[in-house]
């Protein structure tokens, strides 16, 4: 890359908002399980890469919503809490017993709690947007 499109780049992304950043972490960890959905290699390094970078996205979550000093409601916390162990355990069952058809749901997970973020009604779009963007 350029060092002027680097700049820009860095940029752009200290002007985003948290929840920005937050919506695309989580729909590039979306299209990384896609793009393994769609083009299924059961090799380990394959499936881990994709994984591991969603359950680094979702430890995230898990530990802005555990800190001591979290605004967020407790019941929103406690929301998020679930939901990221959740789908950190989904993580590790794909990666112990993997089968393309199991990373729907957390693809899902993921593009659903992004348009949230967003404020958008259609997870597909913000996916869509996204691909457009990083192309």
């Amino acid at each position: 890359m350029q060092p002027g499109i680097q700049a820009y780049a860095k940029t752009q992304s200290l002007a985003l908002s948290q929840r920005e950043l937050e919506a695309r972490a989580l729909l590039k960890a979306a299209a990384k399980l896609q793009a393994l959905k769609e083009n299924w290699d059961p090799s380990i390094s394959a499936i881990e890469d994709a994984l591991s970078h969603n359950r680094k996205v979702w430890t995230l979550f898990l530990a802005a919503a555990t800190d001591e000093e979290c605004t967020l409601p407790p019941e929103a916390r406690q929301n998020i809490i679930g939901l990221a162990r959740f789908v950190v355990n989904q993580c590790m069952r794909v990666l112990f017993n993997p089968e393309p058809e199991k990373l729907g749901l957390l693809i899902e997970i993921n593009q659903h709690i992004a348009a949230g973020l967003r404020g958008s009604a259609t997870p597909e779009s913000d996916a869509q947007a996204l691909a457009a963007a990083a192309s």
